[in-house]
């Protein structure tokens, strides 16, 4: 499975309402419609927060993520260059740690695998992860790496751009671009896991050829393969070579045409998805962003992502999922409710939703879908 688009603000809108957008023609797989709720607006509240104890999905197996932890600093101003910015809060994040994180609160068996630096930064990130309950035991420790921090400016809507890093160049003398590939914990890649990477790896070549052996024993496993094409250039020297380093991953993993299915997230726009049934029949639709009061959307698209993972748990796997367009359909409004709570505060991994957050934002979506 390959989730691809561009990770801003998903399931999130100020408008309420689609508007078009590149994000649709993008799409590799055939059959694009538009959902429903056309032109109708609600404006929905979201509670701070919940006390909840989330519930494994039966025959949920682990979800195995790879990639970075690191911390965003958010720039305290919005809508000025980072030369501008007078004060910066600092946020645990990493798209693959967002992921890691947000899928334990949700209730999911967790490993991250991840570098970290033995520095105070590292250990801030195994806390947070610690405290979500994801299982830290196959996380990396190179001598002398730090931890890997980044600068994030926003405009004056709240959305985010990154900046660049604490480190001169392309960041490849943090610990996350030493990831080995040796150490990886191949063994919890059964058929029911979930392999979740991204591709900023990818541009370090320790770190990414630990990328391809995970996701190639993942596929000869029978595991689900996740991979969420994230771009930011500020991670490349070269972007045109960037271009080819990420479709060649992605053969590993099931280059587009033979992917199992794809979602794009547009943030105001809503989420697109179309995926093929163990049958080979293709369901496929577009369904419409939350509208919220926006705050900050970094780790939107991760909630999202792990929304989707949790539907996918709750049906049985992506065979079940996929075979089905009414749990595709929810599955998909569900992610969208995950993303679009996540934005109503700031940082990527401490305004993640309960499980009992995104189910209440859910469950208002039945006025637009007919899931009931």
């Amino acid at each position: 499975m390959l989730c691809a688009g561009a990770n801003r603000g998903a399931g999130a809108s100020r408008r309420g309402a689609h508007q078009p957008n590149s994000a649709w023609s993008a799409l590799p797989l055939k059959s694009i419609k538009r959902g429903d709720g056309r032109g109708r607006s609600a404006r929905l509240q979201v509670r701070a927060d919940a006390a909840h104890t989330a519930s494994k999905p039966a025959n949920a197996g682990t979800v195995v993520c790879i990639g970075e932890a690191l911390f965003d600093l958010i720039a305290d101003q919005k809508g000025v260059p980072r030369d501008k910015v007078k004060s910066w809060t600092p946020h645990a994040g990493g798209a693959p740690c967002n992921v890691a994180t947000a899928c334990a609160r949700l209730g999911l068996d967790v490993t991250f695998v991840t570098a970290l630096g033995d520095d105070e930064l590292g250990e801030k990130l195994l806390d947070v992860c610690r405290e979500r309950g994801v299982k830290l035991h196959a996380v990396q420790r190179p001598a002398g790496r730090p931890t890997r921090d980044v600068f994030v400016v926003r405009d004056a809507s709240g959305d985010r751009e990154f900046s660049g890093f604490g480190l001169p160049g392309i960041g490849e003398g943090y610990a996350d671009a030493f990831i080995e590939a040796d150490k990886l914990p191949l063994e919890e890649l059964t058929p029911g896991s979930v392999l979740v990477t991204g591709t900023l790896g990818l541009s370090y070549p320790v770190t990414a050829a630990a990328l391809r052996r995970a996701a190639a024993a993942a596929k000869g496993a029978g595991s689900t393969v996740l991979v969420d094409v994230n771009w930011r250039p500020v991670f490349w020297k070269d972007t045109e070579e960037a271009k080819q380093v990420i479709l060649d991953y992605l053969q590993v993993a099931e280059r587009f045409p033979s992917a199992r299915g794809v979602l794009i997230t547009a943030g105001p726009e809503g989420a697109a998805y179309s995926f093929r049934s163990p049958t080979k029949a293709e369901h496929s639709g577009v369904v419409r962003a939350f509208d919220v009061g926006v705050v900050d959307t970094t780790g939107a698209g991760d909630a999202f992502t792990a929304g989707f993972v949790y539907k996918m748990a709750q049906a049985g796997g992506l065979d079940a999922l996929s075979a089905n367009p009414r749990l595709l359909k929810e599955a998909v409004v569900f992610a969208s409710a995950a993303g679009a709570s996540t934005c109503t505060r700031a940082g990527a991994i401490h305004a993640q939703p309960t499980l009992e957050l995104v189910e209440e934002l859910y469950r208002q979506s039945q006025k637009w879908y007919n899931f009931w």
